[in-house]
């Protein structure tokens, strides 16, 4: 495929979307709708979305998670994926699937969004201006979010001990959005495993009366995972802040050890030292999560020290919540239809959903506003509480700080030795 081809097909800003949404009357309200020069880089899937279109990914859409978002190992293995290992060394100390893929790819391609990801000079023209944007992007300049190869160095340093190739490539992806890429993945967990996320969190309710105390006792027994506060998600103000009615509990990363190896396996890492702490969350009837963006804060991004923008969000769902029962993850923008409806992911056991939320959408901005998205109230008569397990990867090397001593080398022996079983 050309590189004219590539920006054809969008290239992270696409054809323009004829379609013009009204302004909402809820709490979306605090976000302002999109400009008409933001909205024209939507590109809707052109594909069935329905739970039983599942089906392998398309080269298109490797092409986009490398070109756009920096994820060439995405799904290695796979049909049509870059790569199909990761770890081989040639003799000269290079991938060797990278250097065959080099061989017979064709030249690079640039776009909008590269230049967005390095801070170049197409980014500074035509920004928005609402003044309530600029309230949410914070005073200082929007520094630069680098994609996930420009980690590789220090990824590759930090590689670990364990082989992911044992694991199978997954295979039934259903694309709900294209541009920004939104991607639901079926049987990524196994009910098993799904069952025991959830009783794991409901074992350590049960028993953490005395936080500090139970942590130091069950570390190197249980890791029973650590019930605390609310994640941080982008605003600074109480417009901006969402509000958040679910539980939530931190895990030890060797807790979690499946969670870790398949979302490893999925993006195409060698090492899990990017990623925030592994956290399940349950939504009861009425519970629910207010529109809201999960990149992090200018303040928190331009902290030299620290780690960086969240440049994925996983979210893998460990119960069913029927059609009409509430508890969908619905993205405000991102709609196929002409009824001005958002997009929405139903819970469905075991499947996970994946997005981009900091590259893109505002030029210049530091995370992408087109990822705006929400967790609907949970209907009264729902038959089912909605469970979900959640993992963010940064930028850079991340510090975890809860549970007690929680650290990534820790799971290394654990994830080995789930990859083993999977070979």
């Amino acid at each position: 495929k050309s590189s004219a081809d590539k920006n054809k097909s969008g290239g992270g800003f696409g054809s323009p979307s004829t379609a013009t949404k009204p302004r909402r009357n809820d709490n979306s309200i605090q976000y302002p709708e999109l400009e008409p020069q933001v909205r024209q880089t939507l590109i809707p899937s052109s594909s069935a979305n329905s739970e039983e279109s599942a089906a392998v990914l398309a080269e298109e859409m490797y092409d986009r998670l490398e070109d756009i978002y920096g994820f060439g190992k995405f799904n290695f293995g796979g049909v049509n994926a870059i790569y199909k290992s990761i770890g081989v060394v040639s003799d000269d100390g290079g991938d060797i699937d990278k250097k065959e893929n080099e061989d017979t790819k064709e030249g690079g391609s640039s776009s909008l969004f590269h230049d967005i990801l390095s801070g170049g000079s197409i980014s500074t023209e035509a920004g928005g201006s609402d003044p309530l944007l600029a309230e949410l992007f914070g005073k200082s300049p929007a520094t630069m979010v680098t994609s996930a190869s420009a980690s590789a160095k220090e990824e590759k340093a930090a590689a670990a001990p364990f082989d992911l190739n044992s694991i199978p490539p997954f295979e039934n992806f259903r694309v709900l959005h294209t541009d920004p890429m939104v991607l639901a993945i079926d049987d990524f967990f196994t009910n098993e495993e799904c069952d025991k996320y959830v009783q794991i969190s409901i074992d350590a309710e049960k028993q953490q009366s005395d936080a500090e105390e139970t942590l130091e006792k069950t570390k190197s027994s249980v890791l029973q995972p650590m019930l605390l506060g609310q994640s941080q998600t982008v605003g600074k103000d109480s417009r901006s802040k969402a509000q958040r009615t679910s539980t939530t509990w931190f895990h030890y990363y060797e807790g979690v050890p499946e969670l870790m190896a398949k979302a490893s396996r999925l993006l195409g890492l060698e090492g899990i030292d990017r990623f925030e702490e592994p956290q399940t969350v349950r939504y009861r009837r009425n519970e629910k999560f207010t529109w809201h963006l999960d990149a992090l804060s200018p303040e928190e991004v331009n902290n030299p020290s620290g780690s960086g923008q969240r440049i994925a969000t996983l979210l893998v769902y460990l119960t069913n919540v029927p059609t009409g029962s509430g508890g969908a993850t619905m993205f405000r923008d991102l709609g196929n239809g002409a009824d001005d409806q958002p997009l929405k992911v139903r819970p469905k056991k075991g499947s996970a959903l994946l997005f981009f939320p900091s590259a893109g959408g505002i030029p210049g901005a530091p995370f992408d506003i087109r990822t705006l998205h929400c967790g609907e109230a949970v209907a009264e008569d729902a038959e089912n509480d909605k469970w979900i397990a959640q993992l963010w990867l940064r930028q850079r090397r991340y510090e975890p700080t809860a549970p007690v001593g929680n650290r990534h080398g820790d799971a290394f022996n654990e994830i080995e030795r789930y990859c083993k079983s999977q070979g």
